[in-house]
């Protein structure tokens, strides 16, 4: 039983540890992900030789306007968390603040939907339809699964308390 629970703790850290660093290291992120990718995707040898690079580029792509849209934030004292997990941190913020937020937000989503039309016209040319569909399918599983795991270790963080402040 004990063994288990070491196991289990180690599995815990080690996770924990995975998250955290792909938070810090876009590359590790973009890699991780190609690597799902290319354990659930099928393609044929013509396909295969093809698609992957051009993927590897969309990813590294989309990481740039992320990174992009993070820093944006944090110039105006914005640092946001998993989606889901920031009510309370947008709650906090000044009138310009939010206001920069959604416009830079819209500036985002503008971006990333350019980059997914540029991409899905060089998708076309490579894959059939219906794997571009389970493509698409298998991204939004897999940023999923992520949101779940950022939002599982949010939840098992302990509250920060200043140490300065006395509790009531």
């Amino acid at each position: 039983m004990k063994k288990l629970w070491i196991l289990l703790l180690v599995s815990a850290l080690c996770a924990s540890t995975s998250l955290f660093a792909q938070e810090k290291n876009p590359k590790a992120m973009v890699q991780e992900r190609l690597a799902f990718m290319k354990k659930n995707l099928t393609l044929s040898g013509q396909e295969n030789q093809s698609f992957w690079k051009v993927y590897e580029e969309y990813l590294n792509a989309e990481m740039k306007v992320m990174t992009t849209y993070h820093k944006n934030l944090e110039k105006q004292g914005i640092r946001l968390g998993a989606p889901g997990t920031n009510k309370e941190a947008i709650d906090k913020l000044t009138e310009k603040q939010l206001t920069y937020l959604q416009d830079q937000k819209f500036e985002m989503r503008k971006n990333l939907l350019n980059l997914e039309t540029t991409y899905y016209k060089k998708y076309k040319t490579i894959l059939k339809a219906h794997t571009i569909k389970k493509l698409y399918d298998l991204e939004y599983r897999y940023k999923k699964n992520m949101t779940e795991k950022k939002k599982e270790l949010k939840k098992d963080e302990p509250a920060y308390v200043n140490p300065g402040k006395k509790k009531r």
